[in-house]
């Protein structure tokens, strides 16, 4: 039963993060631009890490259990990805006004995002394995 959780929680993570990525972002920026598509952003990747950290949990027995070193070690770069992805979503979070959807600190944004996106596309590229 674990396991089929794991599965589906998985898939719900994927899924919801390659549909939003593919589809909602390119529509949402032309929609309401790249500063408004980043307020929804910021509340879905919310979901979307709270999707992985529970995907990563429901994985923790079967992965350790498998004794496979790669497996083990695809689950440990995923879930250091994702301490790393919830560090930098706080300190964006400090940037931007939900409320007013003002961006209080452009240039710091700019420079701290980037890496949220290159920690995403390891992330990404680990949970291919």
């Amino acid at each position: 039963m674990i396991r089929f959780l794991a599965l589906l929680s998985l898939t719900l993570w994927w899924g919801g993060l390659t549909f939003y990525a593919a589809v909602v972002v390119p529509i949402g920026a032309d929609a309401f631009g790249s500063t408004g598509q980043g307020f929804v952003t910021q509340q879905v990747t919310h979901w979307l890490n709270g999707f992985a950290l529970v995907s990563l949990l429901l994985c923790v027995v079967p992965v350790f259990q498998s004794r496979r070193r790669w497996l083990v070690g695809v689950w440990t770069v995923l879930l250091i990805t994702l301490v790393s992805l919830a560090l930098i979503h706080r300190q964006l979070d400090m940037l931007l006004d939900s409320s007013s959807e003002t961006v209080l600190e452009p240039s710091r944004v700019y420079s701290i995002h980037p890496a949220y996106l290159w920690i995403t596309a390891v992330q990404r590229l680990a949970g291919i394995c």
